[in-house]
């Protein structure tokens, strides 16, 4: 008996220890409007201590929020419709983890998001690693928010992480999630010449994803690979589709 006291007891402190989960310090979040749907460029954006969207997906923010592949998320189709505006600003300067931490909890507050995690399984993945020659691009020289430009002579990307890169490629020009283990942590200054994946994609995606790899390896030295990964699905059980007042 005295035993199962101590027990319920620690387990008490446990719970009483826990540091409540980190949120910003003011948020505003609306349904966006058609400027944000119909504008270009990233559709997320962080800085030392906020955060923005402009028409990006619930599905999306989910995805932000959880630090999961789009394939991972087993939830309604409409989440891919509902498009948020958010500004976020947090109590003091954070990493970007901590920025997408908050996201969660504002998600959770303001569209009342419930969610539970399926037992790990295998599954199917493409992996990112450095080639043999190593990488072919240079870390950024300055500070500053992720910027994307694409043009004639094909996409532009300043102050990227790999990891970045890599959820950008996942369920879009390759059919599975794209694993960064190239163990590259900065943020890079990059230039991809997609002329070969634009004249793949008219034939079918396994080509495209194809002119894509090889692109990848000669042009940045990364190479992508198939390989397998033991993930969690990332279920969502309850959402709204329109957020609670600001």
């Amino acid at each position: 008996m005295k035993n199962t006291l101590l027990i319920l007891f620690f387990a008490g402190l446990s719970s009483f220890a826990q540091e409540p989960a980190p949120a910003f310090e003011v948020a505003t979040v609306r349904i966006a409007g058609p400027d944000s749907t119909n504008s270009g460029g990233r559709r997320i954006q962080t800085l030392a201590n906020s955060l923005t969207t402009r028409g990006l997906s619930l599905r999306a923010c989910i995805i932000w929020a959880w630090s999961v592949q789009p394939s991972q998320i087993a939830g309604p189709d409409w989440l891919s419709n509902v498009t948020l505006d958010i500004a976020a600003k947090a109590p003091g300067p954070v990493d970007e983890k901590q920025l997408y931490l908050m996201l969660r909890t504002l998600l959770i507050e303001r569209l009342g998001l419930r969610t539970h995690t399926t037992e790990p399984t295998e599954m199917p993945v493409y992996l990112l690693t450095i080639g043999k020659g190593g990488p072919k691009f240079s870390e950024s020289a300055t500070e500053g928010q992720l910027t994307t430009k694409q043009g004639p002579g094909g996409i532009y990307m300043q102050h990227v992480s790999i990891s970045d890169l890599a959820a950008e490629f996942s369920g879009k020009i390759f059919d599975r999630p794209v694993v960064d283990e190239t163990g590259l942590k900065g943020r890079y200054d990059i230039h991809l010449d997609l002329a070969s994946v634009a004249a793949a994609n008219q034939q079918d995606r396994m080509a495209s994803a194809s002119a894509m790899m090889t692109a990848l390896q000669e042009q940045m030295g990364l190479k992508v690979g198939a390989g397998k990964k033991t993930v969690e699905v990332l279920v969502i059980d309850h959402a709204e589709k329109t957020p609670t007042e600001n």
